[in-house]
């Protein structure tokens, strides 16, 4: 009996202090080893106007496709095709000007109007940091319709 009437008047007891510390000190730990990117864009979604029609007798032109693949020598492995070919690029920032001569803006004489396609093709293997530097090269060339899509064999 002495057990039972023991046992009945205990009551367990939570300590919270530890685990306080214990938050803090993650919330700390996240804090120093969070990294901020500098210059990354707006992944856009931007939709059709709402009862917007497409000229029906309008050629279809492929989109500019930059393809991202994994990275050769610390350098990121970016192929451009376009209307004037296949090219290789080296850089992010060699794209950007690449593409900027490619965009028709401001009375340049490029072959593209900025609403025209960019597709973007990351391969499986391609760093995400390339593959965001390649949308954000073309934002900054001033094309507007940008997108990501799959990688071609």
């Amino acid at each position: 009996m002495d057990r039972s009437r023991a046992a009945a008047g205990t009551t367990l007891s939570l300590a919270i202090t530890p685990m306080i510390d214990v938050i803090f000190l993650l919330l700390v730990f996240f804090i120093c080893t969070v990294r901020f990117e500098r210059r990354e864009e707006t992944i856009r979604a931007d939709l059709p106007a709402r009862g917007a029609t497409a000229d029906p007798l309008a050629l279809a032109s492929p989109p500019l496709l930059i393809e991202v693949g994994r990275r050769i020598a610390n350098a990121p492995a970016i192929t451009l095709t376009s209307e004037a070919g296949v090219s290789s690029v080296e850089s992010t920032t060699a794209l950007a000007t690449r593409l900027a001569e490619l965009c028709r803006r401001d009375g340049s004489n490029g072959l593209y109007e900025p609403s025209h396609r960019v597709l973007v093709s990351p391969a499986r293997d391609a760093s995400w940091d390339d593959a965001v530097g390649a949308f954000d090269a073309a934002a900054r060339a001033g094309f507007t319709d940008i997108g990501f899509g799959e990688h071609r064999p």
